[in-house]
């Protein structure tokens, strides 16, 4: 899912529509939150002017005369909104999400006038309690938090303390805009660039969107950037084979592996032997993985949907003994998937417990979301000195430089062994 905020500072303009258009198309984006629309009524037409009505939806709230307005659109065919609230400073749309866990995103456009500010607090502390836990706030805030976030500095202000302090008591995240420092301009001679639009979300939102990325995209039109909340997982082709420590807790592996490995011989050297014995395990592995430990996550909704009705079924008229029994074996089986959980993710946070038995599969699961944004390569600098966020572009100069590497190592290495066999030789003839 893509999600796009942008100040586009009034719609009255055919070109200035036009422009936009062709942008919010090429993005393909799901759910567009456009400020200073400087409109007092959306219209069907207008919408199409400026993103298209097939498969689309709005809500928004007009401006007051010819300043502010909020506007969402979504798309209805990945987008399927079930409420919707308006407030002063702000719209807020609830999202059935998957697995029948909603979420909200809010829209906001901060007042200029400072004696406004606190009331536009006020507002998103009263969304804070109506979103709940699964909440996103974008838009132009019209204040940063820091003084660095200004090109020209200066000093810690009242309404920086009051940001500051809303995302403290809201625990929001902040995350990084990864392209750029300022998102506006004054498009002055000696220009005052400032980061005034951005996105927040909570740590249960970020749960169900593990992979968002936060950037900044070219300022066609307006002094604002548009910022682009990206959500889709990059794409670097299968993932690498790696051993689950957990698969070491189950009575059965060593005596599998030892039957995999007597299973297949190979002939050739060594090395290659070796080589097509570890292939065909890690096959065997996966394919034993899949069959013993399946969905976890699945598997222990399973299991807890059985312990729910037996709970039922005792409350009607009591269980027999079997049935507790039954019920005994199941939360011992429950025990033990959350166990195999917590051991899979420490591995792939690669951090230890502060104490041998401490459950924090939720802290391991935040850590392992943070290597990945850290390892994934957002963008490129090709040979030429062009900078490049095409995936496809990354791909294959990542293949080029590689195969160029080892192609350059081994006809060195090659040349070197027949230096070497030469001197060698001439050696033998000097001394005939």
């Amino acid at each position: 899912m893509k999600i796009i905020s942008w100040n586009v500072r009034g719609l009255g303009s055919r070109s200035k529509r036009r422009v936009l258009k062709e942008k919010l198309v090429s993005s393909k984006a799901d759910i567009v939150i456009l400020q200073e629309t400087k409109k007092e009524v959306i219209q069907r037409k207008l919408i199409g002017s400026i993103w298209g009505i097939r498969y689309s939806d709005w809500v928004s709230i007009p401006s007051n005369g010819r300043s502010g307005g909020i506007l969402i659109m979504w798309k209805t065919k990945s987008v399927s909104v079930v409420e919707a609230v308006a407030g002063i400073f702000s719209i807020s749309i609830k999202i059935k999400g998957m697995n029948e866990l909603d979420w909200w995103i809010s829209g906001v456009y901060g007042p200029n006038k400072v004696t406004e500010r606190d009331d536009f607090w006020d507002e998103l502390a009263g969304l804070y309690g109506l979103c709940g836990p699964r909440w996103c706030v974008g838009g132009d805030f019209n204040v940063v938090r820091f003084p660095s976030e200004k090109s020209n500095g200066g000093r810690m202000t009242r309404s920086m303390r009051l940001f500051n302090k809303f995302l403290q008591d809201t625990n929001l995240r902040d995350p990084n805009l990864l392209n750029a420092e300022f998102t506006w301009s004054n498009l002055r001679e000696e220009a005052v660039c400032c980061k005034l639009d951005r996105f927040f979300y909570s740590s249960d939102w970020e749960e169900l969107f593990p992979n968002a990325r936060q950037k900044a995209l070219a300022r066609v039109t307006s002094d604002h950037c548009p910022v682009e909340l990206d959500t889709t997982k990059l794409k670097w082709g299968p993932c690498p084979f790696r051993f689950d420590n957990s698969w070491l807790n189950h009575p059965d592996l060593k005596e599998k592996f030892k039957e995999w490995w007597k299973h297949e011989e190979f002939q050739g050297w060594e090395g290659f032997k070796l080589m097509k014995k570890l292939k065909f395990i890690k096959e065997k592995v996966k394919h034993w993985s899949k069959e013993e430990f399946g969905d976890l996550g699945k598997t222990k909704e399973e299991l807890e949907a059985k312990v729910k009705g037996l709970d039922l079924e005792e409350g009607r008229g009591g269980l027999d003994d079997t049935k507790r029994r039954e019920r005994e074996t199941l939360l011992l089986q429950f025990e033990g998937l959350v166990f195999k959980e917590e051991v899979s993710w420490r591995q792939r946070a690669k951090v230890q417990w502060a104490r041998e038995g401490d459950g924090n599969t939720r802290l391991f699961h935040k850590i392992v979301n943070g290597r990945r944004k850290r390892n994934s390569i957002e963008k490129l600098e090709l040979e030429g000195g062009v900078i490049t966020e095409d995936q496809e572009a990354i791909m294959q100069e990542l293949v080029n430089f590689f195969t160029k590497l080892y192609s350059s190592n081994m006809e060195a290495n090659g040349k070197g062994s027949r230096t070497s066999i030469d001197s060698r030789l001439d050696d033998r003839k000097g001394s005939c």
